[in-house]
């Protein structure tokens, strides 16, 4: 339900949307959650007469507020979004939000409800001019926790270059890093009670992508996409969660002390004493991973006839694993084309349709 006012420089929005908690459509399609009622109010202006530096520019912002059938505050917060394009064809965008905290109904994975603390976002990026045969885009994104809970930071760079009409390059790389004090790791039982274990979290993740598009006649083209990607992720400070709704990030988990914690590297399992009584009470995986993958597609495409064409298609991918939890990326490139670590996975398609046409 929402009421509208979307004339002229000024643009507002209030609405109320809601799942209740026995909705259900997974069969159709995929719903993270449920139990669940959003109102927003929304605010934007608009400028589209160019004066001075600019063309036009726009800000807008909202409230919001999520809470669940039960009364529970879930979220609640404010957002903003600016950007402007400049008379040279150049645009500049920012943004960000401002998390109160609340609490998760999925943290535990279908446990109790766990309160998390908030955060503030900050984002911004540029654009040249779309006009010229070499355009740049970037783009920044940072999060930081309340009480030091958690940080992450995004960057990515775009070069398109189009020498002629018929040929065109694009390469964007990517990089994105991340800490978090809570990570989950698993479930698991001790006297009776559930334990739910979290580990802090060391996150790397870095990747390109290659796109080249080649248009031989206006019937025959040609295209390559390609993108070598490398995430990894290493655990530390195992804990259980003791008051998932204490006041405090600190209160809601207790970290297993040394003398608690054993690791056994043949069985790449951690065993933990929680009553230290010299005997393991339970044990969870080591999860720190260094994931590869390569992934590219290339497409020729025919069409020999008016409405009737020709793909032949080639895809490859490879990937490689290991452990170590740590980035090195030229080493895991190294690894993921190393034929004695694993043999490409390759398909070859070729489509062909035939349009026939009814008098």
């Amino acid at each position: 339900m929402q009421i509208t006012k979307n004339n002229g420089h000024l643009n507002i929005l209030a609405c109320v949307k809601w799942k209740t908690p026995g909705f259900e459509i997974n069969d159709l399609g995929y719903m993270q959650q449920a139990d669940q009622m959003l109102s927003v109010i929304w605010a934007g202006y608009n400028v589209w007469d160019p004066k001075g530096i600019y063309r036009r520019w726009n800000i807008n912002g909202d409230i919001y507020l999520v809470n669940n059938f039960g009364g529970d505050i879930m979220a609640k917060g404010i957002e903003w979004n600016g950007n402007m394009g400049f008379r040279n064809y150049w645009s500049a965008w920012t943004g960000g939000n401002f998390d109160l905290g609340g609490l998760s109904s999925d943290n535990l994975r279908g446990g109790p409800i766990m309160k998390y603390p908030g955060s503030i976002n900050g984002r911004a990026g540029f654009s040249t001019d779309y006009r010229k045969k070499i355009v740049l885009e970037y783009f920044i994104n940072g999060n930081l926790g309340f009480e030091e809970s958690h940080n992450s930071m995004y960057t990515e760079l775009s070069i398109n270059f189009k020498p002629t009409d018929y040929l065109s390059f694009s390469l964007s790389p990517e990089f994105s890093k991340s800490q978090s004090d809570l990570q989950y790791v698993t479930k698991t039982s001790y006297n009776g009670n559930d334990r739910y274990i979290f580990g802090s979290i060391d996150r790397k993740t870095l990747s390109a992508s290659l796109r080249v598009s080649f248009n031989l006649s206006p019937d025959l083209t040609l295209q390559y996409w390609g993108q070598p990607y490398v995430a990894s992720g290493k655990y530390y400070d195992y804990k259980m969660i003791s008051d998932p709704l204490a006041e405090r990030q600190s209160d809601r988990y207790w970290t297993y002390t040394p003398v608690q914690t054993e690791y056994d590297i043949e069985a790449n399992r951690y065993y933990i004493d929680e009553d230290n009584s010299g005997t393991s009470d339970y044990s969870f995986g080591n999860n720190n991973f260094n994931y590869q993958f390569w992934l590219s597609n290339l497409v020729i495409r025919w069409e020999y006839d008016p409405g009737s064409s020709v793909y032949i298609v080639w895809s490859q991918s490879r990937n490689f694993y290991n452990g170590s939890g740590r980035l090195d990326y030229f080493n895991d490139l190294g690894d993921l084309f190393n034929k004695d670590n694993n043999i490409p996975h390759n398909v070859f398609l070729i489509k062909f349709s035939y349009r026939f046409g009814l008098k």
